[in-house]
């Protein structure tokens, strides 16, 4: 969770600050970075399975490269970097269309105030941009962690869980406990616990983040 959360809000942030900045075809860059979240995580997952245990390893053995010769399914370390890869690259569309929309309804009185006093890019960022879109940061911080810790689709279709149970995420954990496992009460109670700490830990995100908004 803390992973994904962190890369899915950088990575969106500045690909949504570049895709705000003018560039030619921007508009067809932010379709094309969102198209990955229209995609089911199911399908996502099977997709992305291909990739890692063919194209992957096909392109090891033809180049030699020790990083791509083996799937990275199979070893536990990369195979939760092939979960967290796959999570970002499916939400980091959404997010940058909220951030888009934010960069967008920056004022640019204040923008231009800030060049004529003499700020520099790095300043605007930090005292000007960044206060300014803490509204979208607000909602993306919110999703991101709710997705993050609910991910069960691209979990069960990508990884299943393995290698041995080492990318079983929470949510995973919780159905495989109630309905594979059949120890109901047990899997009730894990599932009110998982919504307790998610409900605990976005409530407190939101009221942190809220304090930090202004206006301009």
């Amino acid at each position: 969770m803390i992973v994904v959360v962190i890369l899915v809000n950088v990575i969106a942030f500045v690909i949504a600050y570049l895709l705000t900045r003018g560039i030619k075809g921007q508009n067809f860059f932010r379709a094309g970075f969102f198209t990955p979240n229209l995609i089911g995580g199911i399908v996502l997952g099977y997709i992305w399975q291909f990739v890692f245990s063919r194209v992957f390893v096909s392109i090891g053995e033809s180049t030699g490269w020790e990083m791509f010769e083996a799937s990275w399914l199979s070893d536990p370390n990369l195979a939760f970097a092939a979960l967290v890869l796959v999570s970002v690259w499916q939400l980091s569309g959404y997010m940058i269309l909220i951030y888009v929309a934010g960069f967008m309804g920056l004022s640019e009185d204040v923008m231009e105030a800030a060049s004529i006093d003499g700020a520099s890019g790095w300043v605007k960022m930090k005292s000007i941009v960044l206060p300014l879109m803490m509204s979208s940061i607000t909602i993306c911080l919110f999703l991101t962690l709710s997705k993050a810790f609910m991910v069960y689709d691209v979990n069960l279709s990508l990884t299943s869980g393995g290698p041995y149970g080492t990318t079983e995420m929470a949510a995973m954990h919780v159905y495989e406990k109630a309905f594979t496992s059949r120890q109901f009460g047990v899997g009730q109670a894990e599932a009110l616990i998982l919504f307790i700490v998610v409900a605990c830990i976005s409530g407190i995100q939101v009221y942190l983040t809220k304090k930090q908004e202004v206006e301009a």
